[in-house]
C-alpha cells in the first residue's frame, strides 16, 4: 500500500484528535478515520489499484471519494469538489495516481485527508448513523496500521511495503515482473 500523500504530516495520525477512535460529539461517538493534516490543495494519491465506487458531499463543504482496493474499500474524505480528469464513479485507478486534492472545511482553521478503510464485506453507505460507536458501516477498519505500514510515494530509496493478512500484493498495484516482489 501507498501512503496517500507525498509526505508524512508533521501531526501524528496517530494522536488525539486525529487518530482511529478518538471522541467526537462530546463523547457521542468515535473518529472513524485518521486524519493527515495538508495544506489546502494538497494532491491526494491512491494508496493501490481500484475503482471509483461514488463521490458526494461529505463534511463542512468538502467531499468524499469512494473507492473499491479490491481487498478493502477506502474513503478519502475531506477533499475539492473538483477531482482530477479521469477521476469518476466507475473509474479504474491506480496506485500512486493523483485522485484528489485536500479539501477548505468550512468553518474550521483546519486541511486535511480524513482516511477510512472498510474490509468491503458489508453493503450499504458507509457512513451508518444508527451504529454506534462509529456511526459506520460494520466493516469499518482502523486504518492506523496500514498507514503505517504503507510505503511514502517518490521515496528515493526503495522501502517495501509490509502486507498484512488478508491483504494480496495484486492488490496493490505490483504484478509480476516488476521486480518489487519475488515471484
Amino acid at each position: 500500500m501507498l501512503f496517500p500523500l507525498k509526505f508524512l504530516p508533521k501531526e501524528s495520525y496517530k494522536e488525539a484528535p486525529r487518530h482511529f477512535g478518538a471522541r467526537r460529539s462530546k463523547g457521542k461517538r468515535k473518529h472513524a478515520g485518521c486524519d493527515l493534516y495538508a495544506p489546502v490543495g494538497t494532491p491526494i494519491f491512491a494508496v493501490a489499484n481500484g475503482v471509483v465506487l461514488d463521490f458526494y458531499e461529505f463534511y463542512l463543504e468538502s467531499w468524499a471519494l469512494e473507492v473499491d482496493h479490491g481487498d478493502f474499500v477506502a474513503r478519502y474524505g475531506e477533499v475539492k469538489k473538483t477531482l482530477p480528469a479521469g477521476v469518476k464513479k466507475g473509474a479504474k485507478i491506480f496506485a500512486g495516481q493523483h485522485i484528489a486534492n485536500v479539501g477548505v472545511l468550512q468553518g474550521l482553521k483546519l486541511s486535511m485527508l480524513h482516511f477510512e478503510m472498510y474490509a468491503g464485506t458489508a453493503k450499504g453507505a458507509l457512513t451508518q448513523k444508527g451504529n454506534p460507536p462509529y456511526q459506520r458501516r460494520s466493516d469499518l477498519m482502523d486504518p492506523t496500521p496500514y498507514l503505517d505500514a504503507a510505503q511514502m510515494f517518490g521515496a528515493t530509496v526503495f522501502n517495501p511495503c509490509v502486507f498484512l493478512p488478508g491483504m494480496s500484493k495484486a492488490s496493490f498495484g505490483f504484478t509480476a515482473g516488476m521486480g518489487l516482489y519475488p515471484e
